[in-house]
């Protein structure tokens, strides 16, 4: 698997909303980078509690301005978030067992998905309603 490189494209035309994706992304190529081997158990502790982060600020940051500004599909939108947020911990759960090797796999296949799936497809199309929006700049 590839690295993603950040573009231009992918911009949801709010700093702050691009900031956390960026993060994300850096998160997946990290993972990427270590290699799909049982991998250190701190590490992938460490990595999972940065992700389960990002999913709780950057999904109120998100949702809170998409109903600031009445972005029509929110409803469907809040439920992609709660299924990632439930994948997350669903591999948190799954930390405790001894397969550190497919833990890693289904982390990057989740990352990989999100991120090509959502970000890029799904939340491009709030991008008209929020776009230029400042007041992103905390969740509500």
């Amino acid at each position: 698997m590839t690295h993603v490189a950040w573009d231009e494209t992918m911009s949801v035309g709010v700093a702050v909303l691009d900031d956390e994706h960026k993060r994300l992304l850096d998160l997946f190529n990290g993972l990427l980078d270590s290699g799909i081997t049982p991998a250190n158990r701190e590490e992938l502790s460490a990595l999972l509690v940065s992700l389960r982060d990002y999913v709780a600020v950057h999904f109120a940051r998100e949702e809170a301005l998409m109903e600031r500004r009445h972005y029509p599909d929110l409803d469907a939108h809040i439920a992609a978030h709660r299924y990632f947020a439930g994948e997350v911990e669903k591999l948190h759960d799954d930390f405790g067992g001894d397969n550190t090797t497919m833990l890693r796999m289904d982390l990057i296949l989740l990352l990989k998905d999100w991120f090509v799936e959502h970000i890029q497809e799904t939340d491009a199309l709030y991008r008209p309603y929020v776009a230029g929006e400042p007041a992103a700049a905390t969740a509500e």
